[in-house]
């Protein structure tokens, strides 16, 4: 409302009361600042020129302190008279008490114990210790008076009273001529347009009554007048070039692939281009009946929606519609015409683009929710993509050299023809994982192909086979000993029966070190399990890599030689390497084997516990018999006998 006020105010009120009102409050804030400025420099001057007669008195007053010379005192106190601000000095002990005192009060100040009270009078105390050398001996106190300070600044007042008033008459002339100035040429140029407007433009020039810039205007609108003639040929030549114009954009609506209609009010319609047509009849409508067209699209919330934004002339894109027919999907786009409340729809047939945005968005499904790590590379080995079990495993990259940061995991350049001439590569390499992880992995890589069959890119899969490496580290680590890196004795069992089973025929030779348990008392177990280890190396040495070697326990190990040939060669060699000398951080123990022999043909329905049984007894035989020396289980010394 006040705004509203404010605007219908006449100009001469805008430019005059602000012009006056602001040099005014300007005149009043400087005298303001000046009067404080003047009262700060006059209580400074006072109360700098009482500091010095208090310094010079108390410096006097030191002697008289100090022999208790009231007297002395008292004169120094007089002498500070000659200020004629002064109304009161005291001199005080340092156990407050009165030492001397000298007052001038003026009528309405009195004396309270050692203070002064004043009713009116303004007034400013000084305070300051007597000093002889490091001791106090009292204070010293004097009173002046602001009377003078408020008489000068009550004059000050009244003279800025007088200039701002002065001012303020000169301001408000000022903002008068400044109003004549500008209002002026206003009226006389809004009398020149009042003039044209009854007159008219054609029927004569504005007069220009000032040799102003609003005189300059009102000529600019003289020489716009007189163009107006030269104009409307032009706008006609216009006209003309429009029609034309016109023509094209007809000719270019004919050429468009997309289809267009132009929709009058009631669902008229009065132009389809050739697209249209051909679009709405491949689905055997017509494009002269918008609401028959429309009631062959579902869903039925669209097609609403459609029709009411032509209807009400108002824009929508990007709306698809499906005919219930023939499955086609369309896209549908309105635009409100400026003439005559038209319409214009545009539309185009996106079946195969949704199709192939389908196929596509299932690609990336498949590709995102895949276990394995896919990523999508380009020729330069750029990652353009990764999915996300690889960002989870490796993190993101976008380089193949920072995620394989060791050389040997690049092809070389007779693998890289492999791969672009057979579009696929696999090979294994430890990489880099999350959180500076070593991953062994196995890399599967394929070629990106474009439709002339050019290479642009890779798609590279990493399977991690940490896991799978792991288990079968732990499966090494249940089915070996721990100590030898030989078989155990559970894994052995297994894969014997497995083999018997299989019909295989082999010799079971059970084997016992001789002296072992001396040489863990002589030299100690550490020895003892580095001769264990030698002992291991040596029978593996001693056989033929198809045979099989194993622990069960202790100083016991347990050999199967496949085939039914004989073992005497072979169970010498044995005894002959592992009689042979060791030596072991500087010590030499000496060990031998007693070797008890079962040959367990594969008709054979004795278990592998009996056969286990049957040559550790001749094992014992033939450490009765000596030691380092082989024995044959009695069922094979029949056999042998029988050959």
């Amino acid at each position: 409302m006040i705004v509203r006020w404010l605007n219908n105010l006449p100009l001469r009120i805008k430019l005059v009361l602000p012009t006056w009102f602001l040099m005014t409050a300007g005149v009043v804030l400087l005298g303001f600042a000046i009067e404080n400025v003047a009262e700060d420099k006059m209580e400074q001057s006072l109360i700098g020129r009482t500091k010095i007669l208090t310094n010079a008195a108390a410096v006097n007053l030191t002697a008289a302190l100090a022999f208790d010379d009231k007297q002395t005192a008292l004169e120094q106190l007089e002498a500070l008279r000659v200020d004629p601000d002064l109304i009161g000095a005291k001199v005080r002990t340092t156990n407050d008490a009165n030492f001397a005192s000298v007052m001038e009060l003026p009528p309405d100040c009195r004396s309270n114990g050692n203070a002064i009270i004043c009713s009116d009078t303004q007034f400013e105390r000084v305070k300051k210790p007597i000093v002889l050398g490091e001791e106090i001996l009292g204070f010293i106190e004097v009173y002046v008076s602001r009377a003078a300070i408020e008489e000068e600044r009550h004059f000050l007042v009244g003279y800025l009273t007088a200039g701002t008033s002065l001012l303020s008459l000169l301001a408000l002339v000022f903002a008068q001529l400044l109003h004549r100035l500008v209002s002026h040429p206003l009226a006389s140029l809004h009398q020149s347009m009042s003039s044209m407007l009854r007159l008219g433009v054609f029927g004569r020039a504005i007069p220009v009554k000032h040799n102003d810039e609003l005189g300059q205007l009102t000529a600019c609108f003289n020489d716009l007048v007189s163009n107006l003639s030269e104009r409307d040929y032009q706008l006609k030549q216009t006209l003309n070039q429009l029609e034309n114009k016109s023509q094209y954009i007809g000719e270019v609506l004919d050429t468009m692939e997309h289809g267009v209609m132009v929709i009058a009010p009631g669902d008229v319609v009065t132009y389809f281009n050739p697209a249209a047509e051909y679009l709405l009849r491949q689905v055997n409508c017509s494009p002269r009946n918008l609401p028959q067209l429309l009631q062959t699209f579902s869903p039925a919330s669209r097609v609403h929606a459609i029709s009411h934004a032509i209807d009400n002339h108002q824009p929508m894109k990007g709306i698809e519609l499906r005919h219930t027919l023939t499955g086609k999907v369309f896209q549908i786009s309105t635009q409100p015409m400026l003439a005559a409340q038209h319409s214009l729809v545009q539309f185009e047939d996106v079946t195969e683009q949704r199709e192939a945005e389908q196929r596509r968005k299932l690609a990336e499904l498949i590709f995102d929710k895949s276990q394995d790590a896919t990523l999508v590379m380009s020729r330069d080995l750029t990652i353009k993509t990764q999915n996300a079990a690889c960002i989870d495993a490796f993190g993101v990259h976008y380089s193949w050299r920072t995620l394989s940061t060791d050389s040997e995991s690049y092809l070389s350049f007779a693998e890289l023809k492999t791969l672009l001439t057979d579009g696929t590569m696999e090979w294994h390499r430890t990489l880099v994982g999350h959180g500076g992880i070593e991953m062994p992995c196995q890399v599967v890589a394929r070629t990106l192909t474009n439709h002339r069959g050019s290479v642009e890119g890779f798609v590279i899969t990493i399977v991690d086979l940490s896991t799978e490496m792991e288990i079968q580290r732990l499966n090494y680590i249940a089915n070996h000993d721990a100590l030898t890196g030989l078989a155990n004795r559970a894994h052995a069992l297994e894969k014997l029966t497995q083999d018997h089973d299989k019909e295989r025929d082999m010799h079971i030779l059970f084997i016992d070190l001789d002296g072992f348990k001396s040489v863990n008392d002589q030299f100690g177990h550490q020895v003892g399990d580095e001769l264990l280890k030698v002992v291991a190396e040596r029978m593996k040495a001693s056989v033929s890599r198809r045979d099989f070697v194993s622990r069960l326990s202790g100083d016991e190990f347990l050999i199967a030689l496949y085939g039914n040939a004989p073992v005497d060669a072979i169970a010498n060699r044995l005894l002959e390497k592992l009689s042979d000398e060791i030596v072991i951080n500087n010590c030499k123990p000496k060990v031998s084997a007693s070797i008890g022999v079962r040959y367990w043909s594969s008709n054979d329905p004795s278990s592998l516990a009996q056969v286990i049984e049957q040559a550790d007894k001749a094992m014992y035989d033939a450490k009765a018999n000596g030691k380092n020396r082989y024995s044959l289980a009695a069922n094979l010394a029949v056999q042998m006998e029988e050959v």
